[in-house]
């Protein structure tokens, strides 16, 4: 007897083949989480995902380059998500830290929910200058999507500047990379917690973020020091 939820799982033009594919790959996706939640990502191994999947471990890098690649993999298609509900956020009118903590947050609550998880992916996108050799072809996925986020940033502050809403003329870009520096800095120091609470670690960003909006106010002998005019 046909299990019909198996066979309305794919599109009805897809192949055996085809479908035989996809039932590996989402296999090895379920495998891998569970993995990785159970052992951390640290102590889990491609065999033992191989394994839980039950498919040859040969069969793990026809769909990931390394173990990395297997955890971008799980959180690629959810980040994709994100940033798009991000950049509607970011649309919205309103004070420049109020569209940056609507789009923060929600990296923040997804974060939140496995962050045994949520820690190595957090730390591989901290890498991401540094990491200069070829990775996988969901890594490099992973890594790609920060260009869209410095852009998405950088949009809102031109779009502020060209309102008047802020007085600095600083470059769009540098002031995007300023506060995804804040961010990656402040979510990897509250992810290292037991526990991570969303509520806490907002509060911080925010008066991180917030600070780097208003500046320190240097008096003339500091701006000076700055090399800058008053």
């Amino acid at each position: 007897m046909k299990n019909p939820t198996a066979s309305s799982a794919y599109p009805p033009e897809l192949g055996l083949r085809e479908r035989g594919k996809l039932d590996k790959l989402r296999r090895i996706k379920q495998a891998a989480r569970e993995v990785f939640l159970e052992k951390g990502y640290d102590a889990a191994t491609t065999r033992e995902i191989a394994q839980r999947a039950q498919v040859a471990i040969g069969t793990i890098f026809v769909y990931a380059e390394d173990k990395r690649d297997l955890l971008m993999m799980i959180v690629n298609n959810d980040l994709d998500a994100v940033n798009v509900k991000g950049a509607k956020a970011l649309q919205q009118d309103g004070p420049l830290i109020e569209l940056l903590m609507g789009f923060f947050s929600l990296r923040y609550r997804y974060w939140a929910r496995n962050p045994q998880i949520s820690r190595p992916a957090v730390q591989a996108t901290s890498d991401f200058l540094a990491t200069m050799v070829d990775r996988g072809e969901e890594t490099r996925r992973f890594y790609a999507r920060r260009a869209s986020i410095y852009a998405m940033l950088a949009d809102v502050v031109r779009r502020k500047q060209a309102n008047g809403d802020i007085g600095s003329n600083a470059d769009p870009e540098l002031i995007a990379a300023l506060f995804v520096t804040i961010y990656l800095s402040e979510v990897r120091r509250w992810l290292s917690q037991p526990a991570p609470k969303p509520t806490a670690g907002l509060a911080r960003l925010r008066a991180l973020l917030e600070l780097a909006i208003e500046g320190l106010g240097p008096t003339p002998a500091e701006r000076q020091a700055l090399g800058r005019k008053d």
